[in-house]
């Protein structure tokens, strides 16, 4: 992703507009309007590796016409943006489906992460989505394994499987945190849909690597769920669960690029904006989860082992930042890192 980087301004410009539905500011719009035609290519190159690209084209519906647009990459989004909507139909059906047979068998999920919060966007259909998350209370997931046909189980105690093309992962952790559940807020509140987002942002950023779509999820839950929750709470709730300054870190880079209102997430005396690059850093070098750094891509296409072991030694080599933002998270996730792959069958 050498020169990314010169294509980032545009970017974070057209997804404000595509986030918000609004054309571009006055100040936006001469950064989108100057780029040339090789530049578009790598914008929208960036778009898919960031897994944007549906916000990107719903931003260029809103550009003025004095803006010249190539046609191969309007109508290369225009194109992927249908495949979306299309995908994401396939997998409200799939989750519903699977919704009713856990149901019908007294089970009570809720679906986590990215799918939970599709509908906090102006349009739903547009997010581009993975896998569908379910989460499961105490107790049932060993009963949630039965509703399914051969799922395997993930070196951090999930199930996976694959449901008509999608793929599905079945948790008995709401949250990527190490504090019992008593002390956090219940899932599926306001309080608990924020933290939950920012703990699996950290996760990844800590791990693999984290790429824009997860960033873009947490602004439009802040965005949504303001005025639901207290901002002085759930900064407090940040502190309890060591997770204060991953949230600063987090919080300056959504009010830096992606928009998001600092009065919506203010707390008197919580937090102030810090040093972003250690972050953009992250997303530039591997995209969406990591997948688009070149030796993650090798570790993909081979067996289990050699992808467990890629994803833990990018966890190791991540301890500088991760021990700075979040120890204590880091430490749990390491140590169900390192059980579930010693644990785990080898070639799941």
């Amino acid at each position: 992703m050498q020169g990314a980087d010169r294509y980032f301004g545009a970017l974070f410009a057209l997804l404000r507009s595509g986030l918000e539905e609004r054309p571009l500011t006055d100040t936006e719009l001469p950064t989108v309007a100057a780029l040339n035609a090789e530049e578009w290519s790598g914008l929208a190159r960036l778009a898919e590796e960031q897994s944007v690209r549906g916000l990107v084209y719903r931003a260029l519906t809103h550009l003025p016409e004095s803006v010249q647009v190539p046609g191969d990459i309007v109508f290369g989004l225009m194109a992927r943006a249908e495949e979306i909507r299309l995908r994401n139909r396939k997998k409200e059906a799939v989750a519903a489906r699977l919704m009713a047979r856990f149901q019908a068998a007294g089970l009570t999920p809720q679906i986590l992460k990215g799918s939970s919060v599709a509908a906090f966007y102006p349009i739903p259909a547009l997010r581009e989505s993975g896998d569908i998350d379910f989460y499961f209370p105490e107790g049932q997931l060993m009963r949630a394994r039965a509703c399914l046909q051969t799922p395997e189980s993930a070196s951090d105690g999930s199930l996976h499987t694959r449901v008509d093309g999608v793929e599905i992962d079945l948790h008995d952790r709401y949250f990527d945190l190490p504090d019992a559940a008593e002390k956090l807020p219940a899932p599926g509140t306001p309080e608990a849909t924020l933290l939950m987002l920012s703990a699996h942002i950290l996760k990844h950023a800590a791990g693999p690597g984290v790429g824009l779509r997860p960033l873009c999820d947490m602004a439009m839950a802040c965005r949504s769920l303001a005025g639901r929750y207290d901002p002085a709470d759930l900064w407090e709730l940040f502190r309890r669960t060591g997770t204060l300054r991953w949230n600063r870190l987090l919080f300056s880079f959504l009010t830096k690029y992606l928009g998001l209102d600092e009065a919506a997430v203010s707390a008197a005396g919580s937090w102030k904006r810090v040093n972003t690059r250690p972050l953009l850093r992250i997303i530039l070098q591997g995209g969406h989860f990591g997948h688009y750094a070149r030796s993650r891509q090798a570790a993909l296409g081979k067996g289990g082992l050699r992808r467990k072991f890629d994803t833990l030694s990018r966890f190791l080599r991540r301890l500088p930042f991760s021990l700075r933002y979040a120890p204590r998270a880091t430490f749990s996730t390491l140590r169900t890192l390192l059980k579930g792959n010693l644990t785990a069958n080898p070639g799941t």
